[in-house]
């Protein structure tokens, strides 16, 4: 089975939602992701400020 692939502005949005406090388990029990996979994207994402982050979303979208 192949790898599903997100785009960067989803997995910017989730990990602003995660920087902001929600848990990674409701996280990915909302959007079907695996709680890992939350986890990773914040771990790699974690340099980067929620502002910035929020505003690269609104500016994608």
């Amino acid at each position: 089975m192949k790898a599903k692939r997100y785009s960067t502005e989803f997995k910017s949005s989730i990990v602003a939602l995660y920087n902001e406090g929600r848990s990674a388990n409701s996280l990915a029990n909302e959007y079907h992701l695996a709680v890992q996979t939350v986890m990773g994207w914040a771990k790699n994402l974690k340099s980067i400020p929620t502002a910035l982050i929020l505003k690269i979303v609104h500016f994608l979208v």
